[in-house]
């Protein structure tokens, strides 16, 4: 019995799968870099709490929280 060479390969990626595949990916980088912004802030943030906060302490949050910031954006402009 011969099988039709379409129903042995497997199907291509459209383009649009592509892409929504690409987005999915940048999406779960874009989660790991919100837990290791959060990691970061723990310093600062302690810091600011204690109330023995540096400038030092305050611009790396404020650092963090830009970053953050940009990623949120970049994420909801994803639309997944």
């Amino acid at each position: 019995m011969s099988q039709n060479y379409d129903e042995i390969i497997e199907p291509r990626e459209t383009d649009e799968e592509r892409a929504a595949r690409e987005r999915r990916l940048r999406a779960a980088e874009i989660a790991r870099e919100f837990a290791a912004i959060d990691r970061e802030r723990v310093r600062p943030l302690a810091a600011i709490v204690s109330g023995s906060a540096t400038d030092e302490d305050r611009n790396r949050l404020a650092g963090l929280e830009a970053r953050a910031t940009a990623l949120r954006k970049e994420l909801a402009g994803l639309g997944v």
